[in-house]
């Protein structure tokens, strides 16, 4: 069984669908334009993506654990970041 990555798009997609969450709600939640989120979770070439401030929020407001952000993460640094701006 392939593992999924909670930072993957569709992985992001099914909770969205799963938890009803519409893209103007998540838009609102990361204060970015109400057609952005849309093309996050739609965009196949891989050119429009989050930024990661804009992940975490995304992370949050799909329920993702911080402990499952953290898991792919091995740079110290980077791990500190994202368990504070998840933290705010």
């Amino acid at each position: 069984m392939a593992k999924i990555s909670v930072w993957d798009r569709r992985t992001w997609g099914l909770l969205r669908e799963i938890k009803g969450i519409t893209y103007a709600q998540l838009a609102e939640a990361c204060s970015v334009y109400h057609a952005t989120p849309e093309k996050w979770f739609n965009d196949n070439s891989g050119q429009r993506n989050p930024g990661l401030k804009h992940q975490i929020t995304l992370a949050k407001v799909l329920g993702i654990p911080l402990r499952s952000l953290l898991s792919e993460i091995t740079d110290p640094a980077i791990r500190a970041a994202i368990r504070a701006a998840y933290n705010d």
